[in-house]
C-alpha cells in the first residue's frame, strides 16, 4: 500500500509540475500576445499620424495656392479699378480747373 501511495504522490507531483509548466507557457504566450498587440497598435498609430499629416499638408498647400490665386485676382481688379478712378479724377480735375479759372475771370459757369 505504501507503494501505491508513493506512486500516487509521484504522479500528483509530476502532474503539478506539468501544470506549472503549462501555466508558465500560458503566461509567456499572453505576454507575447500583449507585446505583439502593443507593437501593432503603435505601428498603426504612427501610420495614421503620418497619413493625417500628409493629408493636412496637402490641404494647406492647396489652400495656399488658392489663396494666392484669389489674391492675384483681387490685386488685378483693384489695379484696374484704381486706373479707372485715377482717370476719372484726372478728367474731373481738368474740368474743375476750367470752372475755377472761369469764375475767377468772372465768366459764368
Amino acid at each position: 500500500m505504501n507503494s501505491a501511495i508513493e506512486e500516487t504522490i509521484k504522479a500528483l507531483t509530476e502532474f503539478e509540475s506539468a501544470l506549472d509548466s503549462a501555466k508558465d507557457e500560458a503566461e509567456a504566450g499572453t505576454k507575447k500576445l500583449i507585446k505583439d498587440a502593443t507593437d501593432w497598435a503603435e505601428s498603426a498609430r504612427t501610420s495614421a499620424i503620418s497619413k493625417a499629416q500628409q493629408i493636412a499638408s496637402d490641404r494647406i498647400e492647396k489652400a495656399k495656392a488658392d489663396a494666392e490665386k484669389e489674391a492675384t485676382s483681387i490685386r488685378k481688379k483693384g489695379e484696374s479699378a484704381l486706373g479707372v478712378f485715377e482717370g476719372s479724377i484726372s478728367g474731373k480735375k481738368g474740368k474743375a480747373s476750367e470752372r475755377v479759372v472761369a469764375r475767377l475771370l468772372g465768366k459764368g459757369g
